[in-house]
């Protein structure tokens, strides 16, 4: 009896290890214990506890409790020409949009990726155009752009390398309505080209030594006036080294220089230590900011600190940071592409803040609000040239300001979401009378809905920006008008991976100006088709 016993838990056990085949478990190499990162502001700390688990579905299931998060939102822009910032598609194995509408408004995007294991990589081209001429002489704008980028890593203990290019070739004209209808004025040629380059490379390594991270990065960016023949060239290089002591207490040492070259040359050396310390309910920063640039030596300190309390659904927050760059051509033109090139007007801005605000997360909303008392020296404006009176001169100012920001998410059912944003400033200038071209008041609403079982897919925006101060032709100050736009966008699913789409722009069509003599389109309308798999 005893022998057939035996030979029943034998061919019990080996039928049940044949099952093998038919209930699959993962392989999990657990590296650390895993953390959350949100904006690298505040690490949310999870800790699930996992039941059994179900082998009728194969899956967990586990509740996380809920923490105040700091509120990612878009900030909205003024758009130039009523035209919208456009991000770069990614992931998409293939990617294709075409889109034409009034006036002559033209949009194309093809992209091409490819993945296979943990390499990535990606093509798009990208090209927008729009020509109003009919309305406003010259009143035409193209952007032409190919961005490229490659991810590889074998796994997650080797060498993390990547690199992003993206070349861009910007078209202009200097419509300037009152200058260009002046006809003393000797403007033959009102064209105006830009090519410009972006390239990124990084190396990242974990656990080069024990606890040890390493993060290396490179960019290079030129921007070339075609028309005069000027270039610009920036490099920037940056270190950073990331050492845990435990998961609650690291320390962060960064090094990095930024040089530009055109018809002067700049440089920018710095560090930001940093000590790190995170738990549950409190989230500390410290360190401070060391820089050295071509006209003077910068040290401030650094901190931010975050308090989670009542049950975690409510943080409060503060911090004293620093921004401290080189205004180069390449970043003055994305602002502003109607600048005078004829000066070399690169200055280092310095921008210290302190900030205090409150965070909750509650059900279906987010809500964050903070105010920022901000004094900065070299902080960048622009005026209209008295020279070209078609283009604007840099102009550099010392002061004060005072910002308040709100901004809300909020789920009313799970089809439809709403973000909004409201900004206001107080500016105080040493020298200047008025923040040039700078709106004290700005609200931008988003809403997102998505219907018949996510087949529709509709987009509202609503933007309002004050009057901004601007110095006319003749030397006076005068107020721009207004901004009140609205926007909507439609995207319906024909088939599983094809999609047509509408967009109206400016409903209202004002014929705002952001910058002096350059008003925005009017209403304009654009509909196309969009495949991706």
């Amino acid at each position: 009896m005893k022998q057939i016993f035996i030979f029943l838990m034998i061919f019990i056990s080996g039928f049940l290890f044949s099952q093998e085949d038919n209930i699959k478990f993962d392989e999990v190499k657990v590296i650390k214990e895993f953390s959350a990162t949100l904006g690298d502001f505040n690490k949310i700390n999870i800790d699930p506890v996992l039941p059994v688990f179900d082998l009728k579905s194969r899956r967990y299931k586990y509740t996380v409790r809920s923490v105040p998060v700091k509120l990612d939102y878009e900030k909205p822009q003024i758009r130039p020409l009523a035209l919208k910032t456009e991000n770069s598609i990614k992931s998409n194995k293939y990617y294709i949009k075409l889109g034409y509408g009034f006036p002559k408004y033209l949009k194309a995007e093809l992209s091409l990726g490819y993945k296979k294991k943990n390499m990535n990589s990606n093509f798009l081209f990208k090209h927008i155009s729009i020509d109003n001429s009919s309305s406003i002489k010259d009143q035409k704008i193209s952007k032409t752009g190919l961005d490229f980028s490659f991810f590889n890593r074998k796994n997650v203990s080797d060498l993390e390398y990547g690199l992003k290019i993206n070349l861009e070739g910007d078209y202009y004209y200097l419509y300037a309505t009152q200058a260009n209808s002046d006809t003393l004025l000797p403007y033959t040629n009102n064209k105006r080209r830009f090519f410009k380059g972006d390239f990124k490379g990084s190396f990242k390594k974990e656990n080069i030594f024990d606890k040890l991270d390493n993060t290396t990065e490179f960019n290079y960016k030129f921007l070339q006036l075609n028309t005069s023949g000027e270039i610009e060239n920036n490099l920037a290089i940056k270190n950073k080294s990331k050492i845990s002591v435990n998961e609650n207490m690291h320390f962060i040492i960064p090094v990095y220089t930024d040089l530009i070259f055109s018809n002067s040359n700049y440089y920018l050396f710095g560090t930001q230590p940093k000590y790190i310390f995170n738990s549950k309910l409190v989230n500390i920063k410290l360190g401070g900011d060391i820089i050295k640039s071509q006209s003077e030596f910068y040290a401030y300190p650094y901190a931010e600190l975050s308090l989670n309390i009542f049950h975690n659904f409510l943080e409060i927050f503060g911090s004293i940071t620093n921004n401290i760059y080189n205004n180069s051509n390449y970043l003055k033109t994305i602002d502003n592409p109607f600048l005078n090139f004829d000066k070399d007007s690169i200055a280092t801005s310095v921008f210290n803040n302190y900030t205090a605000g409150v965070r909750s997360s509650l059900e279906g909303a987010k809500i964050e609000f903070h105010t920022t008392f901000q004094r900065f020296n070299n902080k960048l404006f622009f005026i209209n040239s008295s020279i070209d009176k078609r283009t604007f001169d840099v102009i550099y100012d010392n002061g004060t300001n005072i910002k308040l920001e709100a901004n809300v998410s909020y789920k009313f059912i799970p089809q439809l979401e709403i973000f909004g944003t409201l900004t206001k400033h107080f500016y105080k200038l040493d020298n200047l009378n008025k923040a040039w071209f700078n709106p004290d008041f700005t609200a931008n609403f988003t809403t997102k809905s998505n219907l018949f079982a996510d087949k529709l897919q509709i987009k509202g925006e609503l933007f309002f920006a004050s009057q901004s101060w601007y110095q006319g032709l003749d030397g006076n100050n005068y107020k721009l008008d207004p901004l009140f736009d609205i926007s909507a966008e439609a995207k319906y699913k024909l088939f599983k991976n094809s999609f047509v789409f509408a967009e109206l722009n400016n409903i209202f069509a004002q014929k705002y100006q952001k910058w002096y003599q350059y008003p925005t389109l009017g209403l304009n309308f654009m509909g196309g088709i969009e495949i991706q798999f």
